[in-house]
């Protein structure tokens, strides 16, 4: 980065433009630092996972940064920054498994991780760069020949709305609907967000709703992505689409998995 040049650190305001100019902008979501500054018609991003003691104490405007992934793009001369959702579906297992019967049905909460991404102004659908706020653990889900590299969350859905939602979290809702004749014993959500959008509702980002129809034994699960914002937020304005295209409805397991990470069966 060129010295001399001013920077400031701020909380990430998601859908605003950075102008690229010889001055820096430091960008804080959670534990992760962006680093945004520019040259002539390019754009140089630099990213830093935190540590808690770091991100306790804070980073001066001036403090040196040993920086862990850099991209630069030429040709631009202003980005937006947007939320992204993972790129592999989440797993959430509960501490507290709860019981369905046949008939019933649940809304469930997940506090998912976003990532930052960096994207032309005039362009957004040209990703310049992305980095995750958060390091998630890689599980595999679900049973041979179908199993999924899915990444599991550090907080398991909830039944409750949290009121505690982080800036780099996005809440996504789930209603699970038991259309089976067994009780449905839910241990773990594996959500498929590639297909959800973010909304923000004041300074609380949403997914839309999906909706899991539980079939009993060892059927998948019918899945279906309803679009707009969800019920708790109905004027929630769409700040990222998409990360996939496809339909809206699919079938995909859900709730039981035979085999674990490390390779036992339950």
């Amino acid at each position: 980065m060129k010295a001399g040049t001013s920077a400031k650190t701020e909380s990430i305001n998601w859908g605003s433009g950075i102008i690229a100019a010889p001055a820096r902008s430091r960008l804080l979501c959670g534990h992760l630092l962006v680093e945004v500054s520019g040259g002539e018609d390019e754009v140089c991003l630099a990213s830093k996972q935190l540590s808690d003691e770091e991100a306790g104490a804070g980073v001066g405007l001036d403090v040196p940064v040993s920086w862990t992934s850099w991209a630069v793009c030429t040709g631009a001369r202003g980005v937006k920054v947007l939320p992204g959702l993972p790129d592999r579906p989440v797993l959430a297992r509960q501490d507290r498994p709860f019981s369905l019967a046949p008939g019933e049905e649940a809304r469930v909460y997940l506090r998912v991780p976003v990532s930052v991404q960096v994207r032309l102004s005039d362009r957004e659908d040209e990703l310049l760069a992305e980095f995750p706020s958060e390091t998630l653990p890689r599980v595999w889900f679900g049973e041979k020949p179908a199993t999924e590299e899915c990444y599991q969350l550090a907080a398991p859905a909830s039944r409750e709305l949290p009121c505690d939602l982080e800036p780099s979290e996005v809440m996504a809702p789930v209603l699970v609907r038991n259309e089976s004749r067994e009780v449905l014993e839910v241990t773990q959500i594996c959500l498929r967000v590639g297909r959800l959008s973010v909304f923000r509702s004041g300074s609380t980002l949403w997914t839309n709703e999906t909706v899991a129809r539980y079939q009993g034994g060892l059927n998948p699960s019918r899945l279906y992505v309803k679009s707009g914002p969800p019920v708790e937020a109905p004027h929630s304005r769409l700040l990222a689409s998409a990360r996939e295209e496809g339909p809206a409805s699919m079938v995909g397991r859900t709730f039981r998995s035979f085999r674990r990470w490390a390779g036992d069966w339950r």
